[in-house]
């Protein structure tokens, strides 16, 4: 079955535009795959006393149109796969009459804790529940490397960037990536499309360094983004962003 959310978009979730900032569009994501998991009884709660763990692998979003300050959105999601390694999750947030605002797409895989591994959907947590509809099509090849480096930050994980699993929040990951965007750029072009996967953890005191490269195409830019932990220069995350140019 699919799951419905509503969110109303408040102040400290907006940019200084006055619209929905991307970080807070992943905290809803969250939030109402959190609580569908409570409905299908396989939140994380659920599966530490056996030792296992749901985590993030990749996603994919496009944005359509950002929602404003006050409007009412409507979220929903649903498992669109489930099998061999992968469980894949969708997301559709709209507007309440309808147009589309965000499609997205997401893969899932559960993780042993005890064996350190990835394991079997079917024989660890078989799933009846789908809904073979795909908000957006991908079937996850694999993102391009980057390939020059031409702006960078470093970072340090804080206690408040971790999350349930003790780990960061893999919407601290996405910040990490676009605070390395030069400002003039982030302050000129829209954010439209979003697709990162995971490579590695990140555990608190860990030192982070986010490297960006962006490819001008004129009306739209290209971002390939790699998160790196400093102690090893071990890849955390690897992403690819696409940018259209503001109107003015």
């Amino acid at each position: 079955m699919k799951f419905f959310l509503p969110f109303t978009v408040r102040i400290y979730e907006c940019n200084n535009n006055g619209t929905l900032k991307l970080p807070s569009l992943l905290n809803y994501m969250q939030e109402i795959a959190a609580l569908h998991t409570v409905d299908l009884k396989i939140t994380i709660p659920d599966l530490l006393p056996r030792g296992l763990t749901w985590m993030l692998s990749r996603y994919h979003i496009v944005i359509d149109r950002y929602p404003r300050f006050r409007e009412h959105v409507n979220m929903s999601t649903w498992v669109a796969a489930h099998s061999g390694y992968f469980s894949i999750r969708d997301y559709s947030m709209k507007t309440e009459s309808g147009e589309s605002l965000a499609r997205i797409t997401s893969s899932w895989v559960l993780y042993s804790i005890r064996e350190k591994k990835i394991v079997l959907l079917e024989d660890a947590l078989p799933l009846n529940d789908i809904i073979s509809e795909r908000a957006l099509e991908d079937n996850f090849p694999s993102l391009p490397a980057l390939e020059e480096v031409q702006s960078e930050r470093n970072f340090q994980v804080r206690i408040h960037d971790l999350d349930i699993n003790n780990h960061v929040n893999n919407r601290v990951i996405v910040e990490w990536a676009l605070e390395a965007v030069p400002p003039l750029i982030a302050a000129s072009h829209t954010l439209t499309e979003l697709e990162i996967t995971f490579k590695e953890q990140a555990f608190y005191g860990d030192t982070i360094l986010s490297q960006c490269e962006l490819q001008d195409k004129g009306e739209q830019m290209t971002g390939f983004h790699h998160i790196l932990n400093n102690k090893g220069n071990i890849l955390i995350a690897r992403l690819r962003t696409r940018w259209k140019r503001s109107e003015t």
